[in-house]
């Protein structure tokens, strides 16, 4: 009772703060693409405070969200793994629990990197890819352990596990969560290195379009969803 309370209460909190989460989203995106339509894609940089602040906001925006997950998988990380403020159609572009930072790269299509630039984000490009293989094969690895005789025999016993076996049944899940916890901490440090060291390389007009790229995604990605009848 004591983990479907859990799971209830975190499942509730996070769902609520992802809620407003979306709003304030929309209102950045919105403020995004304002500004690139207005310029007709030619971002005047003599407003680049304005535009600094703007992107400082955004970043914070992304920030927030990886914190509060942060909370969530320490309360509940099998819920974080299946996590029902998504529609199914968005899991389904998942990659541990979250777009994957190969995203990042997509989002730079259409900003003219000159080719000082182009070589640097290849280089991140690169290190990225090499380290999402990684942290794929630990999280195959966590998953194959689930399926491991001793656990799933104990797991299909659950409900006449005497006492020694129902411990032995804790220490096990429990294992399991905390190689889960290290893959999936691993897979978002990932996401915002790759964020981070990518806008170290962008001007502040190409900052402001690489936002805009990623936050339509996520915007169109939800609608497809919702329109599919998902969340």
């Amino acid at each position: 009772m004591t983990t479907t309370t859990n799971t209830s209460t975190t499942q509730e909190t996070f769902t609520a703060f992802y809620d407003g989460w979306l709003n304030r989203h929309n209102t950045l995106q919105q403020q995004l693409t304002t500004i690139i339509r207005q310029s007709n894609n030619n971002i005047n940089v003599e407003h680049n405070e304005q535009l600094h602040k703007l992107i400082q906001q955004v970043s914070t925006h992304y920030q927030q969200y990886f914190d509060q997950k942060s909370l969530a998988i320490e309360e509940d990380i099998f819920l974080v793994c299946s996590p029902p403020w998504f529609t199914p159609f968005e899991q389904a572009l998942f990659w541990v629990t979250e777009y994957p930072p190969s995203l990042v790269f997509r989002c730079l299509n259409d900003l003219n990197l000159t080719t000082d630039q182009a070589q640097k984000v290849e280089t991140v490009r690169a290190e990225t890819a090499r380290k999402e293989l990684e942290i794929g094969e630990a999280m195959a690895m966590v998953q194959e352990s689930l399926a491991a005789a001793p656990l799933y025999g104990l797991v299909n016993r659950a409900e006449r596990l005497v006492d020694g076996e129902i411990g032995e049944l804790d220490d096990a899940m429990e294992e399991v969560k905390e190689a889960m916890r290290v893959v999936l901490v691993a897979a978002d440090g990932l996401r915002g290195k790759a964020v981070g060291e990518v806008l170290s390389v962008l001007e502040v007009a190409q900052k402001v379009k690489f936002f805009a790229a990623i936050g339509e995604f996520r915007i169109r990605a939800r609608r497809v969803g919702l329109g599919m009848g998902g969340g």
